[in-house]
């Protein structure tokens, strides 16, 4: 058994979409950054509620459109794609100005909070024939078409156990601890969720146990998800402790390992069930490190595009739904 390369869209291979940017904080920047430096694709106008904001970020990443209020950007005749890294809590509501203008839209993870919600927001995509993608970056790695190859293949056999950690002391991100900005579940713990679905697809039973603070926003959370063919996946979630971000699945017939940070690029490993084991590795060696790793989901959904898709096949609508069903649990 093998580890096979991972297959890569050529940036280059992709129409050059305009793309205008709804809520140009923290993680829009970073995304803007990333796609600028190893995508094909143009940042072309950006809004944001904050005044000075949008006019502060145009000038920083070159921007050419500075406009008025999300309707606008929404509307604007030169913008084909709107990406939405507002507050979660608003994502409902300017996906919706993005889909009722005929635009395609890529919304950060989690799309929305609730799974009623997200359900109503991509059928009014589809309805409306554009194309609705969540954020969930780290499907679009080259890490992650190795672990598909290697699920898709069968050599492994079943899954049994798979264990997972995304925990960080954040208590210095005020946004996560904001009441409809964030929570350390649907912001750190998607992640998690995210990876075991891709390993094991979803669960049958959730029982999980955490903290809480006082005014209600949740802190830990320690998941087991069940699942129809008997096997498990533990999850540890924190935004008040720090252990290594590492993600494991054991099969039948071997291990597959994650290297730390999981969501990030990084390298994947896939070792016999030895004590003493024989192992074989890949490392990510591109020129894209760390959060960088945004850009690969908008090469994608140009990619998408260009293909006249309304639904993405790596991680599609219904996998979307059901990793908010588990958050939301």
């Amino acid at each position: 058994m093998r580890l096979p390369n991972p297959r890569s869209i050529d940036p280059s291979t992709t129409p050059s979409l305009r793309w205008g940017i709804i809520g140009p904080g923290g993680i829009a920047q970073t995304f803007i950054d990333a796609v600028q430096k190893h995508t094909q694709q143009q940042i072309h106008a950006v809004a944001s509620r904050t005044p000075g904001r949008a006019q502060e970020v145009a000038d920083k990443f070159g921007i050419p459109l500075v406009l008025s209020s999300y309707e606008e950007l929404a509307n604007h005749p030169e913008v084909d794609v709107v990406y939405i890294a507002s507050h979660m809590i608003d994502h409902f509501e300017h996906a919706m100005l993005a889909i009722n203008a005929g635009k395609h839209l890529l919304v950060e993870k989690p799309i929305t909070y609730s799974p009623q919600e997200a359900k109503d927001l991509l059928a009014a995509a589809r309805a409306k024939g554009v194309f609705a993608m969540e954020a969930m970056w780290t499907r679009y790695l080259p890490q992650s078409d190795i672990l598909d190859q290697l699920l898709q293949g069968g050599e492994l056999g079943e899954t049994e156990l798979l264990s997972a950690a995304f925990c960080v002391d954040n208590r210095a991100v005020a946004r996560l601890w904001q009441k409809g900005g964030g929570g350390i579940v649907f912001d750190m713990g998607i992640y998690p969720i995210a990876i075991a679905q891709q390993f094991m697809g979803n669960p049958t039973k959730i029982t999980a146990v955490g903290k809480v603070r006082p005014d209600g926003m949740d802190e830990e959370s320690f998941v087991v998800l069940e699942y129809a063919n008997g096997s498990r996946a533990q999850l540890t979630i924190s935004g008040i402790s720090t252990l290594p971000i590492t993600a494991s699945c054991s099969f039948e017939r071997g291990l597959v390992l994650v290297d730390a940070p999981f969501l990030a690029p990084s390298g994947v490993r896939l070792r016999d069930k030895e004590f003493y084991f024989t192992e074989e590795s890949w490392q990510d060696q591109s020129a894209v490190r760390g959060h960088e790793g945004l850009s690969y989901q908008a090469t994608a959904l140009a990619n998408y595009v260009s293909q006249g898709l309304l639904e993405y096949p790596v991680h599609n609508h219904s996998d979307t739904v059901a990793n908010i069903e588990v958050a939301y649990e």
